[in-house]
């Protein structure tokens, strides 16, 4: 409810918003009426099972989206990062629109109005609505809220209890198809008595594993005609739900020179002689006009501090005290030993906060203040008083309790700084940017010496010549090798290194290690940029060079396209297959622990229906040998995912007959395990079966 109580102070910034979004739209229906002398596709962002998704009116949803956000969060600005969500959440409800919810209106699903309000009324709604009308002391939904919200039947607020609305809508209309489809969804008995036989069938054993890992690949003969056998029989396997390309890049990484660092440090000694002459008052600001990371005002114990030679000196030197420069990380850093504090590590308080909500009531509030202040001195209980009174709801609902707190903790630093200075068992009345705090120190730690320590910190940057020289370097390799061949003999020529970037989507935002990488994956995907190696790419400090050496069609791959995957797959079972001939014959686990020098291992408590051995792991071969294993019997060889093992059972328990009170609880724990399934495994079966072209690369 918070975020929506600055819609009122936000009347301008919802028309400007709403305004824009509505002119954007005219303006998208004016530009497509007005035929496209460059063609359709040209602001076709995509096709949905044959519906074409228009840029200019996915924008203009977009811009809806995004003005519900600042509105509803209270932000006039949305970073890069929301942005691409809030465009992702767009595509996303177009593709349902498009599928299932083209079902849901031909099939007559509708949520009603009715619906919505008890649906309201009893507080089922979604976490966006859930969070938005939240009581702020118990943290629940409260309808009359919401209520409240709708009453005021203003622009603002009609906008965005719409939006809300909205999502209500779509999301119960969802949930009864669901519910339709999990209502068919039934187990049987005969079911429920096969998962309970496989459950009690309990089988402890001890084993050898030979690991695949150790077997030479020349003791194996691999032939195309294997590769080719297995690869028919296991196609769908290596199906591809969306297209993927590979990228190989040379990084050219703009790294300061020794030159660079000297002039630093040069830089840094002149600072220096200002900060030894600065005037205790003044070395917070002029820290803060030089540092690259501002001033923080710690207290530091002995052993705290990073660099050792600094924190062996700091408690032995007197306040004005500097040190440095010296290299820290990717700084070079300055210390000035400012002042020594007898504190505790950390403090226990309670507090009462009366907010201040308009500077006109700053007096009023402080008299407010004073009062309780000399109510408190009369003896009466501080968490009682700061149950009725306090206007935080978070320690309110404690009586004012904050627990424990340490300079680490993120209070702003006059309330925290009072929590230290003021005694135990002591109250205090401070002013913050929140209002008046009436403060109770109620615990303490054992008090040390502390030193303030404020630190320049001067970033160890590349200097221009130095980055021109590694951009003369990248654009010297692109301009010489514009091919892939001439790319990949120019990297072994020069001794680069090649990295790869594999199995990227349109939809990649983020390659592991490339700062702000879409420019990368919209390169990938441009059919006629990437046909030649790439132009240099800035991103952070760092120029790349790229070629894109994979692309990987929607569907089932073909056999050269998986071949590398398809020779390791069977190279393991050819592998597995030599070592279950070398433990065939032996008669114990033990025997083939001698003859092999593998350790005797254990397994307890296996059953039919488990999805991994502990020691072990995901080996259902094994699980589905051991669950068969009579008293003392040993296996034969079995071919796992990872080893060939030898089992011999020491102890077993067979299956239970099943009670029939427990056949109607494990029926319905069955049919909640399956239902649970089907909820989300739904959206992902029709999102397979949808017909979808997504060209979104080609525009963000």
């Amino acid at each position: 409810m918070a975020a929506l109580q600055s819609i009122r102070s936000r009347g301008k910034l919802i028309a400007i918003c709403v305004g824009g979004a509505l002119l954007a739209f005219v303006l998208g229906d004016f530009i497509n009426s007005g035929a496209t002398i460059f063609g359709a596709s040209q602001t076709k962002i995509g096709d949905i099972n044959g519906t074409s998704i228009d840029y200019n009116e996915f924008m203009s949803k977009v811009e809806q989206r995004e003005t519900f956000m600042k509105v509803a969060t209270g932000r006039s600005t949305l970073d890069a990062q929301t942005t691409d969500e809030i465009r992702d959440y767009c595509w996303e409800q177009a593709v349902r629109e498009n599928t299932i919810g083209k079902f849901l209106e031909k099939q007559g699903i509708k949520a009603t109005d009715d619906e919505l309000a008890y649906m309201i009324s009893n507080g089922n709604v979604t976490p966006f609505m859930r969070q938005a009308f939240a009581d702020p002391e118990t943290g629940v939904f409260n309808p009359a809220r919401a209520t409240a919200y709708v009453s005021q039947n203003n622009a603002e607020s009609r906008f965005i209890w719409q939006t809300l609305e909205n999502e209500l809508r779509e999301s119960r209309e969802y949930v009864k198809y669901i519910s339709m489809v999990s209502s068919g969804l039934y187990v049987t008995t005969k079911e429920v008595e096969h998962e309970f036989k496989n459950r009690t069938h309990i089988s402890d054993f001890k084993y050898v594993a030979l690991p695949i890992s150790e077997v030479k690949d020349e003791e194996i003969n691999v032939t195309d005609a294997a590769l080719k056998n297995y690869y028919s029989d296991h196609k769908n396997a290596f199906l591809r739900t969306q297209e993927t390309r590979d990228v190989a890049y040379v990084s050219f990484d703009i790294i300061p020179s020794k030159e660079d660092s000297a002039a630093i440090k040069e830089s840094v000694e002149k600072i220096k002689v200002g900060l030894k002459d600065i005037a205790t008052s003044e070395v917070k600001d002029f820290i803060n006009s030089r540092s690259s990371i501002p001033y923080n005002d710690y207290h530091y114990s002995k052993g705290e501090i990073q660099n050792s030679t600094l924190d062996s000196l700091v408690f032995s030197e007197l306040p004005g005290f500097v040190y440095g420069p010296y290299v820290e990380g990717e700084y070079y850093r300055l210390a000035r030993v400012i002042d020594f504090k007898n504190l505790p590590d950390s403090v226990k308080a309670s507090h009462i906060l009366l907010a201040i909500t308009s500077p006109n009531d700053s007096l009023k509030v402080r008299a407010k203040a004073d009062s309780l202040m000399g109510v408190l001195k009369s003896g009466i209980d501080f968490g009682a008083l700061a149950y009725a009174y306090s206007e935080d709801p978070g320690s309110k609902r404690d009586s004012g309790n904050l627990g424990w707190i340490t300079e680490s903790t993120p209070f702003i630093p006059e309330f925290k700084n009072a929590c230290f200075d003021t005694e135990k068992g002591k109250t205090t009345l401070i002013k913050s940017s929140y209002g008046y705090h009436i403060i109770k120190v109620t615990d303490k730690t054992t008090i040390k010496r502390k030193a303030t320590v404020g630190f320049v910190s001067v970033e160890i940057r590349p200097s221009k010549q130095t980055r021109s020289a590694a951009y003369v370097k990248a654009s010297e390799f692109s301009g010489k090798n514009r091919t892939n061949a001439a790319f990949e003999k120019a990297i072994t020529d020069e001794n680069l290194i090649r990295r790869i970037a594999p199995n990227l989507t349109s939809n990649t935002r983020q390659i592991p290690g490339i700062e702000n990488s879409r420019e990368l994956v919209r390169w990938a995907f441009d059919d006629e940029k990437s046909k030649e190696v790439s132009q240099i790419m800035e991103f952070g400090d760092r120029y790349l060079v790229a070629a894109l050496v994979g692309v990987h069609k929607k569907g089932v791959p073909s056999f050269e396209a998986v071949k590398p995957s398809v020779t390791a797959l069977v190279s393991n079972s050819l592998k597995g297959d030599k070592l279950v001939e070398k433990l065939q014959g032996q008669q114990s686990v033990e025997a083939a622990s001698s003859a092999f020098n593998k350790p005797v291992q254990e397994a307890h408590a296996v059953n039919f229906e488990m999805y991994q051995i502990p020691g072990i792991g995901n080996e259902p071969a094994v699980i589905a040998a051991a669950a068969a294993l009579q008293s003392n019997q040993l296996s034969a060889p079995i071919k796992g995912n990872n080893a060939v093992y030898l089992l011999q059972n020491t102890s077993y328990t067979p299956s239970q007959e099943i009670q029939p009170l427990s056949i109607t609880t494990d029926r319905k724990q069955m049919q909640n395990d399956l239902r649970y399934r089907a909820s989300y495994q739904i959206g992902g079966a029709i999102n397979q079966l949808v017909n979808l072209d997504d060209r979104r690369v080609k525009f963000f």
